[in-house]
């Protein structure tokens, strides 16, 4: 018996000692020309005909299964007299195919609760047009994925170009083009001179109105071919039922024997400096960005993952050896379009001398890295750094996530790194990483910069300067800097001290003694994921454990009691105490120390108050919930008091009182921020009017201890707050700690007075016009405005209305009649205590079709009005309706969850209806819908907000 048993460890040592090796062996076959892997278990393969396609089964979300199909075609391609198709075309696939004729596509995909814009969309770029589908996962998904299949089908080879609606859907492409905006003053200079700049994904309106079924027909034919195709499909499915499916469906349309393929088109500057300035009326100080175009390094191959560390290497560097040297200088090195990296450095100064002696000062760091490259010190420190970020990425994803890192893939050829093996092999290299390598980045940029440099400058007006910035000067400055005298860069390597435990104070510490007898009630909701459970001092509970990497709680505290409860001259003298009392801190806790512990343990934590409500927000990590809920205890029952800082701070703000800052300056010629507060004025948000009636009288008479006498009213009464923890933590742990932490807390002996009356609704049409149209273009805002009866269904019956009406409104003013491009409808309700609410259509239009655009708004009113919607129709948006639920509050949504408990707490909404939502949903007839239309949107008492160019 004793030999058997040493031959059995024998073997095993044996086998354990193939495997070592054998993984060892694995390693060393590793080189930087090995591909990056893919995601684990994705499937990529080509049909017959060339078509591409990708397969990932991923379970998050449960609900919904992603599908993409990615065309490596976009707007470059167009002929001259092409511009503007690769974008129509995107259009015209959603208006009509073989087997969806005209908005057939649409209807079907919303019958199944998805939204169109939102679940069924395209895109149109440069190099790309992507069409993606968000499916609900059903017990029929592979029905579903057939008629999906089918789609994509028709997407690649049968879009029907009726010339008759390509007409008609030119108004809405241009109107698309009207609102679309680049959110870059230096966008030209940055695009350049090339195909780029040329071929702009939209058009010109010219590009748009001259476009026919047959030039979109030509483009189509020659380029949505199999070959140029890839299909994604992430979710719940089945590899080898799909590729039966697409095979099936797909799989039989004819490949490209044309022999067409793709044109790259490179991004190109003009030799030497390109200069672009702008005028900035509001900053202070000068800005110059001095961009260098480059290579991008795509992420294909293990070596390229570590050529983008070295690269973020040197961009650390920089950053740190500037900010040693007072060289005001944000560096970066990002992907910009194409093939093209911007290489950054951007300076502020107080004058043109002071941006040139930056920029000076900037090119002789450079040169001198350069030169001498980096110190053994300063690599060392820049190599941990890198270390520290680079980890195995082995969370589980959201399905769309995971898309949008496919079609980067797709596109471009961008892996992701994930693999623990694969970053090990790459943290082993950037380990290793030299200062000459670090010198061979930093040559290949100033290389870069001799051939072509882009110059971004915003200058302030100011008549003392005696001349502006110029390419030329900048330049000169440049040169300056490369001329200096050069030592060896002296580096100062940070202090690596080890920093000092700070012992957690006891009040934080001490855990609180749990007794089951201080629970009121408990209850479980499965399909929620939630339980509640609620205090025998009245405070509720409310517990949604989520997945999240870091194992955070996230703790929200809510409770009823706001500015707006309290009479005018109570505001003034209450003025900002929740801000005031916040800077006190703890009053078991000195300031220094609960910052150094909170820093310490990751705790955070913030306070505030609206209107009509207070709430505390706070997070720390799982381990550290004890410590959490002690912080937020003693936060609510036991602020500190900060003499000191309150005077300083009651003192600064009486000096300042009524000085205008740029802040100021930008709001008040902000045409869009006055527009909403004169709506806010209108639907009651605006309560809180104590500010204007602030004056330094009232300031000089605020006292602390009354302020924080209110505060701990506020804060302390356990029977009008609710405790909100979401995020992933153990619940068997937690629970008990929270309820022992709360349960001590007391019920006010005179609870602080609330203001329950309802927000007064006018009965009279306002009408209000601001200055600030362009292009004749006119935009406005019908609001309608009412109270409503607190609760889950009403709530919902709200949203339908709103969904109903966003359905008229693009039907009939984008679709049937061209008007607009993407007129919406918002919803707005706010339940405790003001029980208002207020719908806002907002279109944007031509000046001359005002009218026409206000009398088919009253025509869809007054049709809803008149007769109740389908019950096809109604079931469509219900399902709608829990597919939105199912997809944005899955397992993976902390954030989510935490806002809408939140928005349950503060509408008077139940969590027992909120887990009956597909019942109280199925219980709104079109009956109901219809009166409700009738009692909510009156357009005799709409409110109308509008900006246009003044005449």
């Amino acid at each position: 018996m004793k030999n058997i048993f040493i031959q059995y460890t024998l073997l095993l040592s044996f086998m354990f000692g193939l495997l070592s090796s054998g993984h060892a062996l694995a390693q060393s076959s590793r080189s930087g020309c090995s591909l990056i892997s893919l995601p684990k278990g994705s499937v990529e393969g080509r049909l017959s005909n060339g078509l591409r396609y990708i397969i990932l089964p991923n379970a998050l979300p449960r609900h919904s299964v992603e599908v993409r199909m990615v065309m490596n075609v976009g707007s470059l391609q167009e002929e001259d007299d092409q511009r503007g198709s690769a974008h129509f075309l995107e259009h015209c696939a959603f208006i009509g195919t073989k087997h969806f004729p005209k908005r057939a596509l649409v209807d079907y995909f919303e019958g199944q609760g998805m939204k169109f814009g939102r679940d069924i969309n395209a895109f149109t770029g440069f190099d790309r047009t992507i069409y993606w589908l968000s499916l609900p996962y059903y017990s029929d998904l592979r029905e579903v994925l057939d008629t999906t299949f089918l789609a994509l089908r028709d997407w690649l080879c049968d879009i029907d170009f009726d010339n008759e609606r390509v007409k008609k859907e030119r108004g809405v492409i241009v109107e698309e083009l009207r609102g679309y905006q680049q959110n870059d003053d230096f966008y030209s200079l940055k695009m350049g001179h090339n195909r780029y700049a040329e071929r702009i994904p939209l058009g010109t309106e010219q590009d748009i109105n001259s476009i026919d079924g047959n030039r979109l027909k030509a483009f189509y034919k020659r380029w949505y071919v199999p070959s140029h195709a890839t299909v994604l499909i992430v979710g719940q499915v089945s590899v080898t039922e799909v590729i039966e499916k697409l095979s099936r469906t797909l799989g039989t349309i004819p490949s490209d024997n044309t022999g067409k393929s793709l044109t790259k088109f490179p991004m190109c500057y003009a030799k030497g400096a390109s200069w672009m300035e702008i005028e900035d009326s509001v900053r202070h100080e000068d800005k110059l960005e001095l961009i260098i175009p480059h290579t991008t390094c795509v992420r294909r191959t293990l070596q390229d993952a570590v050529e983008k560390q070295r690269r973020r290497m040197l961009v650390q560097c920089l950053s740190e050896r500037f900010a040693a040297d007072s060289i005001r200088c944000n560096v970066s090195d990002d992907w910009y379009l194409a093939d093209n990296d911007h290489f950054v450095l951007s300076f502020r100064g107080t004058s043109t001398a002071d941006l040139e002696h930056q920029l000076s000062a900037a090119s002789a760091e450079c040169h001198r890295l350069l030169r001498f490259g980096v110190p053994h010190d300063e690599l060392q420190q820049l190599i941990g750094t890198r270390l520290v970020h680079l980890i195995p990425d082995t969370t589980q994803h959201l399905s769309a996530n995971i898309c949008d890192d496919f079609v980067d893939y797709i596109t471009a050829g961008d892996r992701t790194l994930w693999k623990p093996d694969e970053v090990e092999w790459v943290r082993q290299q950037v380990a290793m990483t030299t200062g000459k390598q670090l010198q061979q980045v930093m040559k290949g940029l100033l290389k870069h910069l001799s051939r072509n440099r882009l110059y971004a400058y915003t200058y302030v007006n100011n008549s003392s300067e005696t001349a502006r910035l110029t390419a030329e000067r900048a330049d000169y400055a440049w040169r300056i800097g490369e001329k200096r005298p050069l030592t060896p860069y002296v580096f100062r390597m940070k202090e690596q001290l080890s920093e000092p435990r700070f012992i957690v104070p006891l009040c934080l510490a001490q855990p609180a003694v749990f007794t089951p007898d201080s629970i009121e009630s408990r209850q479980k909701w499965a399909d929620l994921g939630a339980e509640e459970v609620v205090l025998k001092n009245g405070l509720r509970l409310i517990l949604r454990p989520t997945i999240d990497e870091d194992s955070t709680i996230s703790l929200v505290a809510i409770g009823r009691g706001g500015t707006a409860d309290l009479s005018l001259p109570m505001q003034l003298k209450l003025h900002d105490a929740v801000g005031y009392v916040d800077m006190g801190g703890l009053s078991k806790v000195q300031n220094d120390t609960l910052l150094s512990v909170m820093t310490q343990d990751e705790l955070s934590m913030t306070v505030g108050v609206d209107a009509f409500w207070h709430q505390l927000l706070a997070s720390a990590p799982a381990g550290k919930s004890t410590e959490l809920f002690n912080l937020v205890y003693q936060k609510m029952c036991s602020p500190g008091i900060n003499r000191k800082d309150f005077e300083e701070t009651v003192t600064a703000e009486i000096e300042n009182l009524g000085k205008e800052t740029i802040l100021d300056k930008l709001l008040a010629h902000d045409t869009d921020r006055l527009m909403a507060s004169t709506i806010d004025s209108l639907v009651g948000n605006s309560v809180d009017n104590s500010r204007r009636h602030l004056t330094k009288s009232v300031l000089g008479t605020l006292d602390i201890d009354t302020l924080t006498t209110y505060y701990k009213r506020l804060f302390a009464d356990p029977s009008r707050l609710t405790v909100i923890l979401t995020g992933n933590f153990p619940i068997a742990d937690v629970l008990p700690k929270a309820v022992a932490t709360f349960a001590q807390m007391n019920v006010q002996p005179s609870p602080l007075p609330l203001n329950n009356t309802p927000f007064h609704i006018g009965k009279e049409m306002v009408k209000k016009g601001f200055e600030g149209g362009n292009d004749h273009q006119t935009l406005v805002n019908y609001i309608f405005v009412g109270n409503y009866t607190p609760s889950l269904q009403n709530s919902l019956c709200m949203k339908l209305i709103r969904d109903v009406l966003q359905d008229r409104v693009l039907k009939v003013l984008r679709e049937r009649e061209n008007l607009v491009y993407s007129p919406y409808v918002d919803l707005y309700y706010n339940g405790i205590p003001q029980q208002k609410y207020h719908f806002m259509i907002t279109v944007s239009m031509k000046d001359e079709n005002l009218q026409r655009v206000e009398r088919l708004l009253k025509d869809i009113i007054a049709q809803l009005k008149a007769s109740p919607i389908s019950t096809s129709e109604l079931g469509k948006m219900k399902r709608s309706f829990l597919v939105t639920k199912e997809k944005i509050l899955n397992d993976k949504a902390p954030t989510e969850w935490k806002t809408a408990l939140m928005t349950l707490v503060k509408n008077g909404e139940s969590l027992c209806d909120f887990d009956r939502y597909a019942a109280c949903l199925n219980d709104i007839t079109p009956e109901k819908l219809q009166k409700m239309i009738n009692e909510m949107i009156v357009w005799s008492q709409r409110y109308v907000v509008y900006k246009t160019q003044m005449k």
